[in-house]
């Protein structure tokens, strides 16, 4: 199965989790055809001076990895300095937030997998 860029929705979310400003988000696969393992796989891109508020993942981890431009990760509050070509990774349970300090866009790929059920 092959998903045409031209056909990928976009959505821009304000205030993203509380955080600061607008992120873009582009879904490259819809939930819907994520077969009920995963319910994100998305393009995200943080402008300078954009943030994804501090949240918590309950029953599915998070991955990102950081297609282009720098900026802090904070992994259960614990800040760290991401680039291009970083992971990071939010298991169940645990808290992240994101922010891009630098001068150029943040360009993430984020999956949401869900945790299997018993």
């Amino acid at each position: 199965m092959v998903f045409k860029s031209e056909g990928m929705r976009k959505e821009i979310v304000q205030n993203m989790r509380g955080g600061r400003g607008q992120v873009e988000i582009v879904h490259l696969v819809e939930r819907n055809q994520l077969a009920n393992e995963a319910r994100l796989f998305a393009r995200l891109t943080l402008k300078p001076g954009t943030s994804i508020g501090p949240h918590r993942h309950e029953n599915e981890f998070e991955i990102f990895f950081v297609l282009s431009g720098k900026g802090t990760f904070y992994d259960n509050d614990e800040p760290t300095e991401i680039e291009a070509g970083d992971v990071c990774l939010t298991m169940s349970g645990e808290t992240h937030s994101v922010e891009n300090n630098s001068n150029e866009d943040l360009v993430l790929l984020a999956v949401i997998i869900l945790s299997p059920k018993s």
